[in-house]
C-alpha cells in the first residue's frame, strides 16, 4: 500500500497564477485601405522590427492626419537626447520629429499639442 505524506508548505509552483495582460482600448486606429494610412502603419511596423529596430514606441496618439508617437531611440544621434516626439503624417509619407532630453518633457509636449488644438476647435 502507497502511503503519501502531505508536505507541510504548500509547493510555490501551485501559488502561481497566470496574469493577464490588461485589455486597453487602443490608442490608435488605421484605415489600412486608404494608402497614406497603410504606410504609416507599415513604416511604424519597420521601426519597431527587432532585427532592425529604430526606435520603441512608448505611447501613440491620433491627433487628426498625423500619429504622435513618443519614442525612445535605439541608438540615438545625441546620447543626452534619447527620446523623441515623432509626427508621422497619414496623408503623405512624412515623418517629423523633436529629440528631448527627459520622457517627461516629449509627454509634455504631446498633451500640450493635443490640448491645444482640441480648444481651438
Amino acid at each position: 500500500m502507497c502511503c503519501h505524506i502531505h508536505s507541510a508548505s504548500v509547493s510555490r509552483r501551485r501559488q502561481i497564477k497566470l496574469r493577464k495582460a490588461p485589455t486597453m482600448p487602443p490608442l490608435a486606429m488605421f484605415d489600412l485601405s486608404k494608402p497614406g494610412e497603410r504606410q504609416a502603419h507599415e513604416f511604424l511596423l519597420r521601426t519597431t522590427n527587432p532585427k532592425d529596430q529604430m526606435w520603441t514606441i512608448l505611447d501613440v496618439r491620433r491627433h487628426g492626419d498625423v500619429l504622435l508617437c513618443i519614442v525612445r531611440w535605439v541608438c540615438p544621434a545625441k546620447k543626452t537626447k534619447p527620446y523623441a516626439l515623432a509626427e508621422v503624417s497619414l496623408t503623405e509619407s512624412a515623418v517629423r520629429w523633436r529629440d528631448y532630453v527627459a520622457l517627461e518633457a516629449a509627454k509634455s509636449e504631446m498633451a500640450q499639442r493635443c490640448t491645444s488644438d482640441a480648444t481651438d476647435q
